[in-house]
C-alpha cells in the first residue's frame, strides 16, 4: 500500500487565506504560494495585513468553519482507500485547517501552527524548513512509497522526492515544471492512481 501525500489548499479545498481576505475585505490576503513562492515572505505579508485589520481569531475561526472542500474531493480521497493511505501535507495551520479536514474525512494532516495571543493571530511557527520534502523523506526512510499531489510551487519539493502530479495548477506553475504530470479533475487523477 502506498501513501498519498496531498496538499490541502488549492488541491482539496479553497485557499483559506484568500477566503478570509474576501470575507473581511483584506485584499492583501489574496496572495498564495502560487504568487509568492517563498513561504516566509508570504507569511510576513499576511501577518502585516492582519495587524492592520483588527479581526479576532474567534471571528476568523467561526468563518473558517463555513469553508467547504472542493466538490468531489471527499469522494476522490475515499475512492483510493484500497490502494493508498492518505496523509494531508500542507503549509497551512492546524488552527485554520481542522474544520475543513473534518469535512474531508479526518485524514491525518501535517502542517504548521499559528501563535494566538489575546484572541489575535500574532505570529506563526513552522513545523520545520522544507516540511513537505522532509515528510516524504521520512516516509521513504520507513520503506513507504509515496505519490504526492499539489497545485503550487511549494508542492514541487515533495513531488520531486517521489512520484507525483499537479492538479488544478495554474498555467504558470504547469509551464514552470513541464516534466510533472498535470490533471484538471479528480476523475482523471483517480483513474491514473487506480490503474
Amino acid at each position: 500500500m502506498k501513501i498519498l501525500c496531498s496538499d490541502l489548499e488549492g488541491t482539496l479545498a479553497p485557499e483559506i487565506w484568500q477566503e478570509i481576505g474576501d470575507e473581511f475585505s483584506i485584499p492583501e490576503l489574496k496572495y498564495t504560494t502560487r504568487d509568492i513562492p517563498d513561504f516566509d515572505e508570504l507569511m510576513y505579508a499576511r501577518m502585516k495585513a492582519l495587524k492592520s485589520n483588527t479581526i479576532s481569531f474567534d471571528t476568523i475561526k467561526d468563518f473558517v468553519k463555513t469553508i467547504k472542500p472542493f466538490k468531489g474531493a471527499k469522494n476522490f480521497l475515499f475512492s483510493l482507500k484500497e490502494k493508498y493511505q492518505v496523509v494531508i501535507v500542507s503549509d497551512t495551520f492546524y488552527e485554520l485547517a481542522m474544520p475543513i479536514v473534518e469535512k474531508l474525512g479526518n485524514y491525518p494532516i501535517l502542517c504548521h501552527h499559528l501563535e494566538i495571543k489575546n484572541d489575535s493571530i500574532s505570529s506563526y511557527k513552522k513545523r520545520q524548513d522544507l516540511p513537505k520534502k522532509n515528510v516524504v523523506r521520512g516516509f521513504s526512510s520507513m520503506n513507504f512509497e509515496c505519490f504526492c499531489i499539489g497545485d503550487s510551487h511549494n508542492d514541487i519539493q515533495m513531488i520531486e522526492e517521489s512520484e507525483g502530479a499537479l492538479i488544478f495548477a495554474p498555467e504558470e506553475v504547469k509551464s514552470s515544471y513541464p516534466d510533472i504530470m498535470s490533471f484538471t479533475n479528480y476523475k482523471d487523477l483517480q483513474d491514473f492512481l487506480l490503474r
